[in-house]
């Protein structure tokens, strides 16, 4: 195991060697696999590649592709995995300069840069005072959820109950045509979210799909 530790710290810093414009970056991005789209906490960034933390193992060559925000998908292979970790080589060179200056926008191409949303489909529930309501989310973040639930409006304080996830207390912030957007009075943990993204479609729960729509 020693060796094995070793030898991923000594890949990791080849990887840093090779391309000196490696630069570090605290984010979350969206990482989609064949059959699997979760988050990934974006650690290192250049324009071959990225390091992050993916709480998953993935197969070595593995395609996969990553949304770095609305709009910017970048595709390539996983060059090394390791205790939750991943090490993914574009397929072209991005550019790196314009790729984190983006990033760090508030928008971007007159929308709003916010924080990566998983697209899901997950059977749930919402309690509106004592009255339970059945939901199913269409996409969630560490924010909130846009779920189909109806009799809900703009401003009610409900509970969103889901399951492998601990009850949240949400405000409806907008609603239409039985579709609304809760924002979390409290944020999701990333690290609590990203485990929940893969128990909701690698752990086969029973309410739980990716959207491929």
């Amino acid at each position: 195991m020693e060796a094995e530790a070793n030898q991923t710290d000594g890949q990791e810093s080849e990887d840093r060697r090779r391309d000196g414009r490696t630069t570090a970056v605290y984010r979350p991005v969206l990482l989609e696999a064949d059959g699997f789209t979760g988050f990934c906490l974006l650690r290192n960034l250049s324009p071959s590649g990225m390091m992050g933390v993916a709480y998953a193992d993935f197969a070595i060559g593995e395609a996969v592709s990553v949304q770095f925000m609305p709009g910017h998908v970048v595709s390539g292979k996983v060059a090394w995995s390791k205790e939750g970790k991943i090490g993914v080589q574009f397929d072209e060179e991005i550019d790196l300069a314009a790729a984190l200056k983006n990033m760090g926008s508030t928008h971007v191409e007159s929308q709003l840069n916010r924080a990566p949303r998983l697209p899901i489909q997950c059977d749930g529930e919402a309690l509106l005072g004592d009255v339970r309501i059945k939901l199913e989310v269409r996409d969630i973040s560490q924010r909130g959820i846009k779920a189909v639930i109806p009799t809900v409006r703009p401003g009610d304080e409900v509970t969103v109950m889901l399951p492998g996830m601990e009850p949240r207390k949400a405000v409806v912030r907008w609603s239409q045509l039985n579709v609304a957007g809760l924002n979390f009075i409290r944020p999701v943990g990333f690290e609590e979210l990203a485990r929940w993204a893969i128990f909701c479609q690698a752990e086969g729960c029973a309410t739980c799909e990716r959207k491929t729509a």
